[in-house]
């Protein structure tokens, strides 16, 4: 059974570690069609764009099978989405997988999502909007500080958004990897929180909210994660 939300925590810090989204059942489903889609039994070339040029991404795998179109996880989602949103019907507007695979070294950077909302980049000193967006970070294996779990700043996403930068990738593509520029300079990091979660956890945050995933130090955990995010917007609009 899901806990329930604590909706002014997530105002507070900008995040919120749910323990159980899904059951093992749900996981287990996920993660067979992700698996089919690393393997290319499932044609996904159009959209696995490698992030930064080094961790796998597959962008839009809702296009490629209807399971990343309706499942348990984006009905739990969804329902806590109402309450932090503060709307009756939250819109799906993008999901993703990353694949970080053992061994697989490179680090997702600290950065803010909301530097992705402008191509190249969102400029530095923008206002987030605190009210129209989350997303959704879904374990589909046991992750801890060792493969790869998220880390979040707290409180950090209330500000103007901070000077992001192309650390990987082309500009100009979905592939591109933003970054925080000295993030030790402009965040806290002695405040940072890691979010170690069993398979079927999640997180939630704020698209102004800093996080960060390390590389897969493990040399026999694969660190799946299945990524959507919800608006009070329609996709596109």
């Amino acid at each position: 059974m899901m806990q329930p939300i604590d909706v002014e925590r997530f105002r507070r810090d900008g995040f919120l570690a749910i323990p159980q989204l899904v059951g093992a059942a749900t996981v287990a489903a996920l993660a067979d069609i992700y698996d089919a889609m690393l393997r290319g039994e499932i044609d996904c070339s159009a959209t696995d764009n490698p992030l930064g040029m080094t961790t796998r991404q597959i962008m839009l795998p809702s296009a490629y099978h209807p399971i990343f179109r309706d499942n348990p996880a984006l009905d739990a989602a969804r329902d806590i989405a109402r309450d932090l949103l503060g709307v009756a019907d939250p819109k799906p507007v993008f999901d993703m997988l990353i694949y970080k695979e053992p061994g697989q070294l490179a680090t997702t950077p600290w950065h803010q999502d909301y530097s992705y909302a402008q191509m190249p980049l969102t400029p530095a000193g923008t206002l987030v909007p605190s009210d129209e967006y989350v997303q959704f970070w879904v374990a589909l294996d046991d992750v801890d500080e060792e493969n790869g779990c998220m880390h979040f700043v707290p409180g950090a996403h209330d500000a103007p958004l901070l000077d992001h930068y192309i650390a990987g990738g082309d500009a100009d593509y979905s592939q591109r990897l933003l970054a925080i520029r000295d993030p030790e300079a402009a965040l806290d990091l002695t405040k940072a929180v890691a979010c170690p979660l069993k398979a079927g956890g999640a997180t939630v945050h704020n698209y102004g909210t800093p996080h960060f995933t390390s590389g897969n130090r493990t040399t026999a955990r694969p660190r799946r994660a299945y990524i959507f995010n919800f608006s009070t917007r329609d996709r596109g609009a």
